[in-house]
């Protein structure tokens, strides 16, 4: 029982995520293969996130165009004083990376991310869009990375000031497996250990 008990907190040790040194980067570029379907209940029909305010569109409207670029679903997500704001969209189990397509970006969209250690507030100009003049045309992805323990647990989107709206598809995240998930592992890496052991005892007690 001693054994297996140094077996499991070793194995927690090595495969839990620590909460110290926390560390958040953001960039340009996004995972475009494992995208998530987008709709009024959030990511993946909400079992991925839940969606609160904004509107999803499918088409182009007065104060809303379709980020450029292909949206997956055929769906996207729109911030402003007609769509709603802000839309935020709350992770079912915390993520460590999200991505997501960017639609026209302006000086006035406004992304808040809410994260187990802190909250954040950026800006177009806080990534290296070539332009943030609204510009129809130009869409391009971005990328929310965490380590150390740090997870992501919401992201909002705002317009300041609250004209036109703020467009976002494509998104994709790498989730946290949850506590159960962590526990199974644990066990298997015990079980690993502990009949290794076993093992190890019949062979020597074959050879004596």
């Amino acid at each position: 029982m001693r054994s297996l008990k140094l077996v499991l907190l070793a194995t927690s040790m090595a495969f839990a995520p620590s909460v110290a040194d926390a560390a958040l980067t953001i960039g340009m570029g996004g995972n475009t293969t494992a995208l998530l379907t987008l709709s009024s209940a959030g990511l993946n029909g909400g079992s991925v996130a839940t969606l609160s305010g904004g509107t999803i569109y499918n088409s182009d409207q007065p104060f809303a165009d379709i980020p450029k670029g292909g949206i997956f679903g055929n769906a996207f997500l729109a911030a402003g004083p007609l769509a709603g704001q802000p839309a935020t969209l709350t992770f079912t189990n915390p993520v460590t990376y999200l991505s997501f397509l960017w639609g026209s970006p302006d000086t006035y969209n406004r992304v808040t991310l809410v994260t187990n250690q802190g909250t954040y507030n950026y800006s177009a100009s806080s990534f290296a869009f070539r332009s943030t003049t609204g510009d129809q045309s130009y869409s391009d992805y971005v990328n929310f990375a965490t380590s150390a323990g740090e997870t992501i647990r919401s992201i909002s989107f705002t317009n300041n000031p609250a004209i036109d709206a703020f467009e976002t598809a494509n998104f994709s995240v790498t989730a946290v497996p949850e506590p159960g998930t962590w526990a199974m592992m644990m066990l298997g890496f015990a079980m690993v250990g502990a009949a290794a052991r076993y093992r190890r005892r019949s062979v020597r007690a074959a050879i004596a």
